[in-house]
């Protein structure tokens, strides 16, 4: 990929870096490796187009990276990874109205629908809840005059770019949480494999049967 125009490879680094900020469990680099090696595949198909045009069609190449990486997270974690857009909707929706705090969905899929949905967001607000507090008092005000009392700040002032970077933020919370439950579950899992490749014997089966007992009670809508 030695001869790729630095006009394309500035385009597929533009795309890469907003779709990181807008998906915070991709790196950078590697949604813009992506992007280049699918345009390096494809590359006759886009010599049409000048460089400057393909910044949308590297937001949809890099989006398709994110979407699959945030699927095998939530597959191996059956934890939810939170987008800056998702919280917004939460808090938008749901997270100041009571009825939404009742609402827990069936399965973790459910919570795919918590930017559309806030009629199955309860466990998304219990998160929230949990990080809330955990940001600066400057910060959760602006979240609150935003979404509690409806005061939002105008398009391009300093009030709207502070409610944006409290959102980035709690984001990024929330997915520390995540990724922290996330690790500790595989860890789990982990250790249930190598415990269930052993022979079966007394001694290890009070044990399987302790984690299986602990597995149901901690899968999402349990």
């Amino acid at each position: 990929m030695t001869g790729i125009n630095p006009d394309i490879i500035d385009a597929a680094r533009r795309a890469a870096i907003k779709l990181a900020r807008e998906n915070p469990y991709c790196e950078a680099d590697d949604i813009e490796q992506f992007i280049l090696l699918k345009y390096w595949e494809s590359r006759d198909r886009f010599t049409t187009y000048e460089p400057a045009a393909l910044y949308s069609i590297f937001r949809n190449i890099g989006l398709e990276h994110c979407k699959a990486e945030r699927l095998h997270y939530t597959y191996n974690t059956a934890e939810w990874i939170y987008t800056p857009r998702e919280v917004r909707n939460i808090l938008e929706h749901a997270y100041y109205n009571e009825e939404s705090r009742e609402v827990i969905p069936n399965r973790a899929d459910d919570l795919i629908r918590v930017a559309h949905d806030p009629r199955s967001v309860a466990i998304s607000i219990w998160d929230i809840d949990e990080a809330f507090h955990s940001l600066s008092d400057t910060y959760q005000a602006a979240i609150e005059h935003a979404y509690l009392h409806g005061q939002k700040p105008t398009h391009g002032s300093a009030g709207q770019k502070r409610l944006q970077r409290a959102i980035e933020r709690l984001t990024e919370r929330l997915n520390t949480k995540v990724d922290i439950r996330g690790k500790e579950r595989a860890q789990e899992q982990n250790k249930a494999r190598v415990i269930k490749a052993r022979p079966a014997d007394a001694t290890h089966e009070g044990s399987r049967g302790d984690y299986a007992s602990y597995l149901t009670n901690r899968r999402v809508g349990a």
